[in-house]
């Protein structure tokens, strides 16, 4: 199927994965609906993003912003669910469906590895939906014929770091900007679905280790960190917003 927006832009829509969602049960009892993105959810992620706080909103898109414009909402809905899968959870609130979190990535050239991105809401962090979305994109890249997830981190990012240390990836520093860290993970690398409370201490450990085990304070922010203009802005990160905006650009 395809799809055209006003500006004429052309997408290739596959069918929809649908034996990919899943309902969840938070921790204190909530009812969320893990599922792959629809186009008709821009709106949705419009809204998800304007109410993350500064800081979620700097460390998910590596720069300041304050909302995502249409065309690029569109750019994270429409997607192949091949090439580029993005999910969403979410839950009821009243009469509306509102998103919690939210993660994707893109299939690279080389068809083995994949580039993700991942965010949850500032309220619902710590209830385990970091580990259902690396598991839910970890099945969907290898369904897809890649082996590797990786992405880059802001090194000042703790609580994602000691995420990616708990999902089992290997954090490195990254070569070309100390401050950035890359983390990268087999496919097939066993996550655990919630958090297990009786690591809360090593993980918490982790957290204040991690910007010291890379050289930074443990107040380091990314001040040297380029600010992109709103036309280049970066929807998953600088290398991340290549690979995905790249051919609708």
């Amino acid at each position: 199927m395809q799809a055209t927006t006003a500006a004429t832009t052309t997408y290739n829509i596959h069918a929809y994965p649908a034996h990919l969602i899943d309902a969840i049960t938070l921790p204190h009892g909530e009812r969320a609906v893990l599922r792959p993105v629809l186009p008709q959810d821009a709106a949705l992620e419009q809204k998800f993003v304007a109410g993350l706080s500064q800081g979620a909103r700097f460390n998910r898109f590596h720069g300041h912003l304050s909302e995502l414009n249409e065309r690029i909402a569109m750019q994270l809905t429409y997607i192949d669910y091949i090439h580029q899968m993005g999910f969403v959870v979410t839950l009821r609130e009243g009469d509306d469906e509102i998103v919690i979190a939210d993660a994707c990535y893109v299939l690279n050239d080389d068809g083995d590895t994949a580039e993700f991105a991942i965010a949850v809401s500032d309220k619902w962090q710590g209830q385990g939906l970091g580990t259902q979305l690396i598991k839910a994109l970890s099945d969907a890249a290898r369904h897809s014929g890649a082996r590797w997830l990786y992405g880059e981190v802001l090194a000042s990012n703790s609580n994602m770091l000691a995420l990616m240390v708990q999902c089992g990836f290997t954090v490195r520093p990254h070569p070309g900007d100390d401050t950035l860290v890359r983390v990268e993970r087999s496919v097939n690398a066993p996550c655990r679905a919630h958090r297990n409370p009786r690591n809360t201490g090593l993980l918490a450990a982790i957290s204040q280790a991690l910007p010291q085990w890379l050289n930074l304070g443990p107040n380091a922010a990314p001040a040297r960190v380029q600010q992109p203009a709103l036309s280049q802005h970066p929807a998953f990160g600088r290398s991340y917003e290549r690979q995905l905006l790249g051919p609708f650009i």
